[in-house]
């Protein structure tokens, strides 16, 4: 499985940090907190393996350095594993409405209707991520899903078979798992 920037397996990986514009931020952040009522819209879009938004406030410098840095404004950083190439989750990331509402509230997004130029910003704004952490490189959503579905299943058949008798717990175990 070859690694480059950005990449483990099929996995790839997206950073980007995108100055937030200080009076759009508190609406941007009562965004973030509706989707941790509302579920992640994430969901939306099948290649996300993991995503993830925070607001970054400043930088703690090193002690030792002689001055201080802080940031000018506030960050808004973007994390995603994702299956496949980066342009067209992209193009699916940017359909969304809510991806317009969240990138609007940053410095030189473009307006609402331009997904295109949307796109465009993101890959602008995008920091390379040298190295990263996927738990199934070489597995696509769909897969790891279908995989978790199969477990639950089987979880649940253990806690109901528990006093079957070895025949009938067999002859359960194939009409459940084998289809006879």
């Amino acid at each position: 499985m070859p690694l480059t920037a950005n990449t483990l397996g099929q996995v790839y990986a997206l950073t980007v940090l995108t100055p937030i514009a200080p009076h759009a931020e508190d609406a941007l952040r009562a965004t973030l907190a509706r989707f941790e009522h509302e579920g992640s819209p994430f969901g939306d879009l099948g290649r996300t393996h993991f995503a993830r938004w925070v607001v970054i406030e400043d930088f703690v410098n090193d002690p030792s350095q002689p001055t201080e840095d802080h940031l000018a404004c506030h960050y808004l950083l973007f994390s995603a594993t994702l299956d496949g190439e980066l342009d067209s989750y992209l193009d699916a990331l940017c359909a969304k409405d809510w991806a317009a509402e969240v990138w609007g509230a940053c410095i030189g997004a473009p307006g609402p209707s331009q997904r295109a130029a949307l796109k465009a910003y993101l890959k602008h704004n995008q920091i390379d991520t040298g190295l990263f952490f996927c738990a199934y490189p070489d597995a696509r959503v769909e897969h790891v899903l279908r995989a978790l579905e199969l477990r639950r299943s089987f979880v649940d058949f253990v806690v109901d078979a528990q006093a079957l008798e070895p025949e009938a717990l067999a002859a359960a175990f194939r009409t459940r798992f084998c289809g006879s």
